[in-house]
């Protein structure tokens, strides 16, 4: 099967048509070779102005090729290789080991999943209705009873495919769980769309298949980012739509909503559908770009949806650059499209220029989108926020330099509402210069008061071999963004979590002794409060999800997959085998205890189980749960429970996924 990454090049978009009358760039664009452009959020008027559009578009391109090949010299600064790292700094001391902490008390409340923002839940691999967990692997579902007879214990209810046909080519990657429907998102190559798959589940745990909805797409995969939402009973749906390649001389084929009947042959058999959108939907581009994208966010409400309906969403659709992070909030999407490398000049003399940007901000009400002008590019959907009438972001500074050792960043806020549909360019004091993460790798993370951020030196997630690194947070009042705190971490930064309300997590590595685990306390002036060292553990997986957390203002606990081979804590995004899940317990005044693993068995796939569609874990395949008082792990193929006893967590019993699931 084909390459997640390859396949947005196998399907070609079609939608719209355009005639333009280019208008003047915003400040900061070239004025070089422009892209029509368009002063405020207007949408097309139909297939001949779009078409039109993509014809200019294409006609630039060619063009701009040609002057950049003619002018190409070995050694510019785009084919030049970055630099190698920096020696790390001075090794500081190493912290203290913690004091034991007895008695661990597991706080009110549940996490299933570590998601970003309060009140928005996110597509995952693990998600819980009532007393059932549900697991999405190797394309199929799997329910787990957590209290068979009404007592605690696990037992499978339930074990379904997804997917209809092995032989179809297809990912399974999300989930989603709303009233007793479970959503299932996937990519199919065969219909070139994204597959949303419902089921229902009784209250005997049992899974009946209610609909399939196909939404005309590129593939959504991100290795960091998750392509859908939920927010008061709506599914939000990001879906790209490359147009650089649209030929604008054949018929328009928009993309569709439509309803599985059965399958055929070739391809699905569906009700004819609607299209998702259609040229007079398009927002037309109001930054110029050669490599146009049509970047759609739809909202489909669930409430009333029953079985055999076709699913009804609205969406909204803009023309834009190729690059994109997406954030939701609760009551707003919002999309930060940056220039990509097709838009850059790395050759002129302004290469080191921030790239452009435009911020997007679409409501869930279904009122107006409006817009504003900005520059520079988060590094992922991490570096977004949307508090107190206000959007924050941390952005990249470096436009062709984005590899820079020693990176540039900017605070970014702006009001609300300074968005409009007439896009005003933000001024120049949305912007505060911030302390360099001082690495080529940085993660962000905000909380309601701060932006904290820290950084690795390298790329890689390995840890070092044969030196000692430390790294560099900084912590940004959002109040005050003129006021860094900058703290020296004893290890480099691979991972930053949000830990309860007034705490950040840490995790990276010192040198090759093992994972290093960091508490950053917020509560006064930023400073680390703990470091604890997981030795001979390293992470094995890269996602958001992987790590979770359930703390409350006396302590709790914190949970994440790890794995105790240096050769295997690379976090590839394709790495599918099994990983231990390490547990560290907080208390009240921040101090960290190691409480032990709960360990993947690596025989555990029964004989008779085989995976068919679905078999690399794009989203990995380990997690750590707490609901109810108890403490879950998924590993791979194993849901395992356990106990704390003293400071220390142990198994209670374990439930192997692959065995034959029970007779309906």
């Amino acid at each position: 099967m084909r390459f997640r990454w390859l396949a947005s090049l196998a399907f070609v978009a079609i939608v719209g048509s355009a005639a333009a009358q280019p208008v003047k760039a915003p400040p900061g664009e070239t004025p070089h070779q422009q892209p029509p452009t368009w002063p405020s959020l207007q949408r097309f008027s139909g297939d001949a102005e779009f078409l039109q559009y993509v014809r200019a578009v294409r006609a630039l391109r060619d063009a701009e090729d040609r002057r950049r090949y003619r002018g190409y010299e070995a050694d510019s600064v785009a084919g030049a290789m970055p630099p190698p790292p920096p020696p790390p700094p001075p090794s500081p001391a190493a912290a203290a080991p913690a004091q034991a902490q007895a008695n661990v008390a597991m706080p009110a409340g549940a996490s299933v999943t570590n998601v970003q923002t309060q009140g928005v839940d996110e597509g995952d691999i693990v998600k819980q209705l009532g007393r059932f967990l549900i697991v999405l692997q190797d394309g199929r579902l799997f329910v787990v009873d957590t209290a068979p007879g009404g007592q605690p214990g696990l037992a499978l209810t339930s074990r379904a495919n997804v997917y209809r046909d092995a032989r179809n080519q297809m990912w399974y990657d999300e989930m989603l769980v709303s009233g007793n429907r479970i959503l299932v998102t996937g990519y199919s190559y065969r219909e070139a769309a994204s597959e949303i798959t419902v089921f229902t589940i009784d209250d005997a745990g049992r899974l009946h298949r209610e609909a399939i909805y196909y939404l005309s797409s590129n593939d959504y995969y991100s290795a960091e980012n998750y392509a859908t939402r939920l927010v008061n009973g709506n599914l939000v749906v990001y879906t790209p739509l490359n147009i650089a390649y649209l030929n604008p001389d054949q018929p328009m084929r928009w993309p569709l909503i439509r309803r599985w009947l059965r399958d055929g042959d070739r391809q699905a058999e569906t009700t004819r559908g609607k299209p998702l959108f259609d040229a007079h939907d398009i927002y037309k581009p109001i930054r110029p770009t050669l490599a146009p994208f049509v970047h759609s966010v739809s909202v489909c409400p669930l409430g009333d949806l029953r079985s055999g309906d076709e699913l009804d969403c609205r969406t909204t659709a803009f023309v834009g650059a190729s690059q994109r992070e997406f954030f939701v909030s609760t009551s707003d999407i919002y999309l930060w499209v940056s220039s990509g490398w097709a838009d850059r000049d790395c050759q002129g003399d302004r290469g080191s220029d921030p790239v452009s940007a435009t911020l997007y901000q679409v409501p869930l009400s279904g009122r107006t989108p409006r817009a504003l002008f900005t520059r520079g590019a988060p590094t992922n959907q991490f570096a977004l926020d949307a508090n107190g009438g206000e959007f924050r972001a941390l952005l990249g500074w470096d436009g062709c330099n984005s590899y820079s050792q020693h990176p540039h960043v900017r605070y970014f806020h702006a009001p609300l509402s300074s968005l409009s549909t007439a896009p005003r360019t933000a001024p120049d004091w949305s912007y505060v210069n911030e302390p360099s993460p001082d690495g080529a790798q940085y993660e962000p993370r905000f909380t309601e008061n701060y932006l904290v951020y820290g950084s690795r030196p390298s790329w890689s997630s390995y840890p070092p071999q044969g030196q000692t690194v430390t790294g560099r947070v900084v912590a940004v009042p959002v109040s005050r963004p003129n006021s860094p705190v900058t703290i020296e971490a004893p290890h480099g930064v691979l991972r930053i979590e949000r830990a309860g309300a007034t705490n950040i997590a840490l995790t990276g590595y010192r040198n090759d002794d093992g994972l290093s685990v960091s508490l950053l306390d917020l509560r006064a002036r930023p400073r680390i409060a703990d470091t604890h060292l997981l030795a001979s553990r390293f992470e094995s997986e890269n996602r958001s999800h992987a790590f979770n957390s359930l703390i409350g203002a006396e302590g709790g606990l914190m949970g994440l997959p790890t794995v105790g081979g240096v050769k295997q804590s690379g976090r590839w995004v394709f790495r599918s085998q099994a990983s231990d899940v390490s547990f560290l317990s907080v208390n009240g005044a921040g101090q960290l205890n190691d409480m032990g693993l709960l360990n993947a068995n690596e025989n555990a796939q029964d004989p008779s189980y085989h995976c068919e569609v679905s078999c690399i874990d794009w989203y990995g395949n380990t997690r750590a749960i707490f609901t109810g008082g108890r403490i879950f792990a998924l590993s791979g193929t194993e849901m395992i429970e356990g106990g704390i006893s003293g400071d220390r967590i142990g198994e209670r019993r374990r439930l192997n996924l692959s065995q034959p699931p029970p007779e309906s």
